[in-house]
């Protein structure tokens, strides 16, 4: 019995016990849920396909061709020679062959083009990354959220103890005659009143959860914990970018480099041997108008002067482009230093609003507790006193508000600048 008791007690204490969510974890979670995950390991997939399909060019290849004619004239020999009467050629003739090519030197060709598809699968990588990270902006948005519905959730309930107490109080002196019964009504419209204002913003709090519940893939309900980061790291001195967009420039220029030594290489030689097997008729000799075997080998040299005529303007081209990506990276640098400028002012102004706010917060409860007395007293009215509890809760609204504007704006620095 003592045992079925002790098994009954821990379950009712685990049960009772709130989950809990930290930022990272959150973000953790939906990072791993979100799509976007899976195509890094498909970008890479298909990248080494693709390289793996270029160095197959520098296989040996081999091709087998065959063709039937039929021509208008043919080789003849009209030179009479003593005892020599050469065959007529058909006209008809027909031939069949496998080819065997391997390229010797290709300029630097193929490596080029495996570097183009390599950079292009990293640029591709990297805008992965940058959608990644916008995911983190709007999961920190969403969490700072609900740490403030929970704050007002908290000081909604503090208010209406407050109420509850005066209530009581108020009703005890109504039945002894001191005071109207419209001060017990009061209060009592000014509670439904807040707990009108509790459901809104739980329900308000339900709809974030939602989405989040979403975003993560998991089941979140009502009574769940996050915990408020805490001793957020602000180094007002360093203000140097560690973006993915960074990352993503530097990619692009990348790109581009590749692009250019590629139009370098395909103005290159190139140098192969092949060997040719067939059979047809004629064969290698012409003057034989029978079908035959034959074969031939040898080297072939190739140098392609045609790309000289657009090489020049096509490295203009991509020169120019990389240099409006620096220009574009330099102004996503200086914007993001003004911002990371402003959210440091913003910062230095929530800190002293809170200090006043805690200030104004102390005065107002000291007030509030004086107005109680002073309506348990008969002094003043249930209006008087609930006057002072709404500016004690318009207070204290003000101070939950501005440390949770503190925690996202400081979060907000990190995230401009760069976090991983």
């Amino acid at each position: 019995m003592r045992l079925l008791f002790l098994f009954i007690s821990l379950g009712l204490f685990f049960s009772t016990q709130a989950q809990t969510y930290t930022l990272h974890e959150i973000e953790a979670l939906t990072v791993q849920n979100y799509p976007l995950v899976k195509q890094a390991d498909l970008l890479n997939k298909s990248s080494q396909f693709n390289i793996e399909n270029i160095k197959k060019a520098l296989y040996p290849q081999l091709s087998i061709n065959g063709q039937a004619t039929y021509q208008s004239d043919v080789t003849s020999i009209n030179i009479p020679i003593a005892g020599f009467k050469p065959n007529e050629l058909s006209k008809d003739q027909y031939r069949a062959t496998a080819e065997l090519q391997q390229i010797i030197y290709d300029g630097g060709l193929n490596k080029r083009m495996q570097a183009v598809a390599l950079a292009g699968a990293k640029l591709e990588i990297v805008k992965n990354e940058v959608e990644l990270y916008k995911l983190k902006e709007r999961v920190t948005q969403i969490y700072c959220t609900v740490l403030y519905t929970n704050e007002v959730v908290n000081q909604i309930n503090i208010i209406q103890k407050d109420l509850e107490n005066a209530l009581l109080k108020i009703e005890s002196l109504y039945k002894n005659g001191l005071v109207y019964k419209n001060n017990v009504l009061q209060i009592k419209a000014q509670h439904l009143k807040n707990n009108q204002r509790l459901e809104e913003v739980i329900a308000a709090k339900r709809m974030v959860l939602d989405a989040l519940e979403i975003l993560a893939n998991i089941t979140i309900s009502n009574n769940v914990q996050f915990i408020a980061p805490e001793d957020i790291e602000i180094n007002k001195e360093d203000l140097e970018l560690s973006r993915p967009e960074l990352l993503l420039f530097d990619a692009q220029k990348s790109t581009i480099q590749n692009q250019l030594g590629l139009i370098h290489a395909k103005t290159n030689p190139k140098v192969g041997v092949f060997v040719q097997s067939g059979y047809g008729r004629p064969g290698l000799n012409m003057l034989k108008n029978d079908f035959d075997w034959f074969s031939i080998g040898g080297i072939k040299f190739q140098w392609s002067l045609g790309s000289y005529y657009t090489a020049k303007k096509e490295k203009g081209i991509l020169h120019n482009q990389a240099a409006l990506i620096q220009n574009e990276k330099q102004t996503y640098i200086l914007n993001n230093r003004i911002q990371l400028k402003q959210q440091l002012d913003e910062i230095a102004k929530i800190e002293k609003l809170i200090q006043s706010d805690k200030e104004i917060v102390a005065l107002r409860d000291q007030i509030k507790n004086t107005s109680l007395v002073q309506l348990n007293n008969g002094v003043i009215t249930a209006n008087d006193y609930l006057r002072e509890i709404n500016e004690y809760d318009l207070a204290n609204q003000a101070l939950v508000q501005h440390q949770t504007q503190l925690i996202q704006s400081k979060l907000q620095f990190q995230l401009i600048k760069g976090k991983n």
